[in-house]
C-alpha cells in the first residue's frame, strides 16, 4: 500500500507540516504561521493549491505557510478543532489560540 503524496513540493512556498515537525516549527517558533488543514479527496483543497503555492512565495520572509494533511495527522486538526476542508488557521504570537 502507498502512502499519500503530499500536496506541496520542497521549495514551492509552503512547509508540508505533520505530528512530527509541528510542535517544533509552528507552535515553537516566533514566526507567524498560515496553516491550511487539508483532506487529499477534498476537491476545494485541491484547487487552492495554485494559489496556495502562490501565497507561500510572496509571502516568503514574513509569514511561514504550512499545509497539514489532517487524514493523516488527524490528532492536530482534532486539537484545533477542525471540522471541514480545507481549513485554515493563522499561528500568529499566541500560538495556544489560532484564529
Amino acid at each position: 500500500f502507498a502512502a499519500t503524496a503530499a500536496f506541496y513540493e520542497k521549495g514551492e512556498g509552503v512547509i508540508n507540516l505533520n505530528s512530527k515537525n509541528f510542535d517544533k516549527l509552528v507552535l515553537e517558533s516566533e514566526d507567524i504561521w498560515i496553516v491550511e488543514f487539508y483532506a487529499p479527496w477534498c476537491g476545494h483543497c485541491k484547487n487552492m493549491i495554485p494559489e496556495y503555492k502562490k501565497a507561500g512565495k510572496a509571502l516568503a520572509g514574513h509569514v511561514k505557510l504550512g499545509a497539514v494533511d489532517a487524514t493523516v495527522s488527524n490528532e492536530i486538526g482534532q486539537k484545533y478543532n477542525v471540522q471541514g476542508f480545507p481549513t485554515i488557521k493563522v499561528f500568529g504570537k499566541d500560538k495556544s489560540s489560532p484564529t
